[in-house]
């Protein structure tokens, strides 16, 4: 099966793995056999920007460029993987960890195969949503007190995933490029890994991804086709689905709910009798390459991961189920990849985005890896000479790579062997003694909805996980006030003014003052903050007028937020790999308050209305001490935002208490 890219740039960009094709997604309704692809459609500019040709400021979209430079010590590097790491839980909707279902594995239909077995599995995750897949064990006997070794594999976008089986025509065509070995494993590379690693003594469990396989709580349409054909249908008034704004603002997405899935595919693992705790890996490709060292990265438990076709400076995963808000800002798959370290980590390259590691990303790691002593802990398989793939020569050096990790003493290199395929359904975890869990829209938004109050207790119940949480999203407004710069005040017109101006010698906040400013300090001063740089109001004598606006000088006077340029309709697109418009406001307020002379503004009495007096408490949660915030809780709310467009959306502001939450927050860190 191919798919066709509706923008042809990757028109002559194949895939090994059944000789499908890197493709776009198109929503049709034989979603539910689509092939392993990039889907997404993507570009590589905003719909509407707002600035000039030569401008240093565009939106970054997920094709963009995301280099790692490497800290020049250890130390330094510490500081940021901590930092990271909080990133990424907060996107994913992991902080706090919302209550995950008690580890009660349903494990039956025991099939004996030659040289291992394979059991069907499903538990839950979250309460009520369930991971399903496959378990393969080994048969050769174990001695006496000793465990095994296991490894969970995540499948990519497979058709049908890990109920994947290709064509007699593809089959043939994986044989004679040398891609496979056998015709088993040309019909399922899927079951081949799997299949090969419990033959070398190893536990798998092969789960599926949201959407595909026995997992149809959520269906693919809205996992994987959201926005193509897809859209919200209605809800009723106090529910809401995944991609809307409400959930933006919980943090509630599938990427969160996937990686939530692999954690407890871990604690499945971890609660086995035959499984050694301390030899437990992760390994992947392609959407699956993401998950994989997504869940390497802010999992410690692994002992090390192998996620392929992904981990690059070029493309970072073109799906929902790769994406959240906030997760790629400031950072990149490679940076994210490196959170593994020190422990092992095995990597490829192949004929797709990954093609240049070589000579931008893996001599990074190799940097890194080398800042605790152990660069050769890290490995690159450059096989160039294949499209996207996961087959048997991309295979063979992850076989060696679990070899050496888990200190099996196999002889490499490791070959596969012939072995039997089984079908759908041979495999279906379901079945009149195990029928299948409630799904559709209204499970999604009564899942949603548990998910937001178990969370929002918790945020109630500890004043440290709300302001860990508000700094943590709020945090990339800190480097954009970084790279601006604060004019000296001087008199235009009678009047003392201050500009704040951007990379591009842009003005993008105006301080007019009819009193003297950034002398000593002046407890009399009056602060007003507007949005409108073009304001003609001369402030008092005991006043003065703060114009903000947007940061990159891109959207001023915006009444919408831009977009990436995708026609899929989530925000992960956009606000995954840029500040919103709130954060590029808020930094203008920032650069001011950093300001080496700005002593005259820490005892000002601010003031502000609507969205914009929200800003004087984010600057209080990020400048305790340069600010002084009114005592009342600013009117607005959060929750109004009525598309993903709105210019104060601002995702993750639901989880951690909204505007209350927010201004709670500002007051505990100013004391």
């Amino acid at each position: 099966m191919k798919l066709r890219d509706s923008r042809n740039t990757r028109s002559g960009i194949g895939f090994g793995s059944g000789s499908i094709w890197i493709r776009t997604l198109v929503a049709t309704a034989a979603l539910s056999n689509l092939a392993f692809d990039r889907n997404v459609a993507s570009a590589t500019e905003p719909v509407d920007p707002i600035r000039a040709p030569e401008s240093k400021y565009a939106l970054k979209d997920l094709d963009g460029h995301f280099p790692f430079a490497v800290p020049e010590s250890k130390e330094a590097w510490e500081s940021r993987a901590k930092d990271l790491r909080q990133q990424l839980l907060v996107s994913l909707g992991m902080y706090p960890m919302p209550t995950l279902a008690p580890m009660k594995p349903v494990v039956h239909s025991r099939m004996e195969m030659d040289g291992y077995a394979i059991e069907k599995v499903y538990f839950e995750s979250l309460p009520g949503f369930f991971v399903t897949g496959s378990l393969y064990t080994p048969t050769i006997p174990l001695a006496e007190g000793q465990k095994r070794p296991a490894v969970l594999c995540p499948h990519g976008h497979w058709a049908n995933g890990r109920f994947y089986y290709t064509s007699d025509a593809e089959m043939k065509r994986e044989l004679s490029t040398g891609a496979e070995r056998f015709e088993s494993a040309a019909h399922s590379p899927l079951q081949a890994r799997c299949v090969q690693m419990a033959r070398m003594g190893i536990v798998v469990f092969h789960y599926d991804m949201m959407g595909n396989a026995d997992s149809q709580q959520i269906s693919a349409e809205r996992v994987h086709g959201f926005g193509n054909k897809v859209s919200n249908p209605d809800v009723a008034a106090d529910k809401w689905l995944l991609y809307s704004t409400k959930a933006e603002g919980m943090l509630q997405n599938i990427m969160g709910m996937q990686t939530i899935n692999s954690i407890q595919s871990l604690e499945f693992l971890l609660q086995r009798s035959d499984v050694d705790a301390k030899r437990i890996s992760i390994t992947g490709a392609s959407g699956r390459g993401t998950q994989t060292f997504i869940a390497s990265a802010i999992e410690p438990r692994f002992a090390g991961a192998y996620p392929v076709v992904m981990v690059s400076t070029s493309m970072q995963g073109g799906c929902t189920c790769e994406n959240a808000v906030g997760l790629r800002v400031d950072t990149g798959n490679v940076e994210i990849a490196a959170l593994t370290a020190p422990r092992p980590l095995g990597v490829n390259a192949a004929n797709d985005w990954t093609k240049d590691m070589a000579k931008d990303g893996f001599p990074e790691l190799k940097k890194l890896y080398g800042l605790y002593g152990v660069p050769d802990a890290v490995s690159l398989h450059n096989a160039t000479h294949f499209p996207h793939n996961y087959n048997h020569v991309t295979r063979v050096p992850m076989y060696g790579f679990m070899n050496r990790l888990f200190g099996l003493g196999l002889g490499e290199p490791i070959l596969e062997k012939d072995f039997q395929v089984l079908q759908a359904a041979e495999m279906t975890v379901w079945d009149d003694q195990h029928p299948k869990p409630p799904s559709g829209i209204e499970f999604e938004a009564d899942l949603l909805n548990r998910w937001a109050n178990d969370v929002s207790a918790k945020v109630a119940a500890s004043p440290e996980i709300r302001q860990t949480g508000w700094k943590t999203i709020l945090s990339p407004a800190n480097a954009i006030a970084k790279s601006l710069a604060v004019t000296e005040a001087k008199s235009e017109d009678g009047i003392s003014t201050i500009r704040i101006v951007n990379a591009d010698g842009t003005n993008v906040g105006i301080l007019r003052s009819g009193s003297p400013l950034l002398g000593n300090a002046n407890p009399s001063l009056k602060i007003r903050i507007v949005q409108d740089l073009q304001g003609s109001q001369v402030p008092k004598s005991d006043e003065a007028i703060l114009a903000i606006d947007d940061a990159w000088g891109i959207q001023f006077g915006a009444s919408e937020q831009s977009l990436v340029k995708n026609p899929r309709p989530a925000a992960c697109y956009t606000y995954g790999y840029n500040p919103s418009l709130y954060l590029r406001k808020l930094a203008v307020l920032l650069a001011l308050l950093d300001a080496p002379s700005s002593k005259t503004l820490q005892n000002a009495a601010w003031q502000a209305d609507g969205a914009t007096g929200t800003l004087l408490d984010a600057a209080a949660v990020l400048r305790p001490q340069r600010i002084k915030v009114p005592e009342a809780t600013p009117t607005f709310d959060f929750a109004k935002a009525s598309s993903i467009k709105d210019p104060n959306l601002l995702p993750g502001s639901l989880r951690f208490g909204n505007t209350a939450g927010l201004h709670a927050t500002a007051m505990e860190m100013s004391k």
